[in-house]
């Protein structure tokens, strides 16, 4: 059921439109400065899709792509700017909400919680850390 409700709202090819705090959001989850400035000037473009039980986002941001395969309520491990992280998705209250943690207990890098949902006919990205909350809003593509 929570798959179904992921395809009716989620899937497909979405272009960023707008953010709101994203460098301010990048400093707190631990990011160098160089990336922070290059970081707000792409506008990235994400593919959701759905394969089996498998849920699949690649998001390609300027010169390269990130990709993001895993089960609702099943632990991944995933790298991130050179750290390990471990995280675990749950489709809740209409949101697809990804949690995570640091695999090195002292790494500098934080890990946000993030959330995708649908609001009218956009796409809105909510990533928080500590008190920073950044939001960011795509428009479909297709």
């Amino acid at each position: 059921m929570a798959l179904d409700q992921i395809k009716d709202s989620l899937v497909g090819k979405w272009k960023m439109d707008r953010s709101e705090n994203f460098e301010e959001f990048l400093k707190e989850v631990g990011v160098n400065m160089v990336l922070r400035k290059l970081a707000p000037l792409a506008k990235p473009t994400m593919n959701i899709s759905i394969e089996g039980e498998t849920i699949k986002i690649i998001t390609d941001i300027a010169v390269r792509r990130e990709e993001d395969f895993f089960k609702l309520d099943e632990v991944f491990e995933k790298e991130r700017e050179g750290e390990m992280f471990r995280g675990c998705a749950t489709w809740e209250d209409g949101k697809l909400k990804i949690t995570g943690t640091p695999l090195n207990s002292k790494s500098k890098m934080k890990a946000p919680t993030i959330y995708r949902e649908r609001v009218g006919d956009e796409m809105l990205l909510t990533m928080c850390v500590s008190d920073v909350v950044c939001k960011r809003y795509f428009k479909r593509l297709e």
